[in-house]
């Protein structure tokens, strides 16, 4: 009987201090002054993955990076093709005046033109068939709070599907963060 009262009580504790731990969360911050990388979140999707982060550099300037993994053969147009493709890759942060894009975007590695038949590109076009990372530096125009609201936009192909992610960069108490805004 004290064998089985014992492992009642073990059983029951165990439970307990299982359903008692707190979910993990993959958002971070950093100070502005310490250069600090940031695990902000991901999006999936059968075709892809998006990873949004931020960073800090020595320089002590924000750094938008945006890491996607690309499933089943999947491609988009990069937003180094010269031709203008209404499905390239673009982010943007609509009209604030609090940050900014400061200088070009880095895509790493580098798309490579190529010459593409199909009837709908019919000439030269820059596939991204890799996983690839693209990184924008911000500029920070205020010393005030703010909060900013973006948008990374592609079409994945073959699907063929204009996909919009939207993202959200907070700047409270000199910590920045970078989240998926909740509507």
């Amino acid at each position: 009987m004290i064998k089985l009262t014992t492992l009642i009580v073990l059983l029951l504790g165990i439970s307990f201090s299982t359903s008692q731990q707190q979910p993990t969360t993959t958002q971070e911050s950093f100070k502005i002054d310490k250069p600090k990388v940031i695990k902000g979140f991901t999006i999936n999707d059968d075709d892809y993955t998006v990873h949004f982060n931020l960073e800090n550099t020595d320089t002590k300037k924000p750094v938008l990076v945006i890491a996607i993994e690309l499933h089943n053969g999947s491609q988009y147009i990069s937003p180094f093709a010269k031709r203008a493709f209404k499905g390239k890759f673009y982010m943007d942060f609509g009209s604030y005046k609090d940050v900014t894009f400061n200088g070009n975007i880095i895509e790493t590695p580098r798309s490579v033109e190529e010459i593409d038949a199909h009837p709908f590109v019919n000439g030269s076009v820059n596939w991204v068939r890799v996983n690839t990372t693209y990184k924008q530096s911000l500029k920070i125009l205020s010393q005030e709070d703010f909060e900013v609201f973006g948008r990374v936009r592609f079409t994945i192909e073959p699907r063929c599907t204009l996909e919009e992610i939207p993202f959200a960069i907070s700047f409270k108490n000199g910590v920045m963060k970078i989240f998926s805004p909740e509507c």
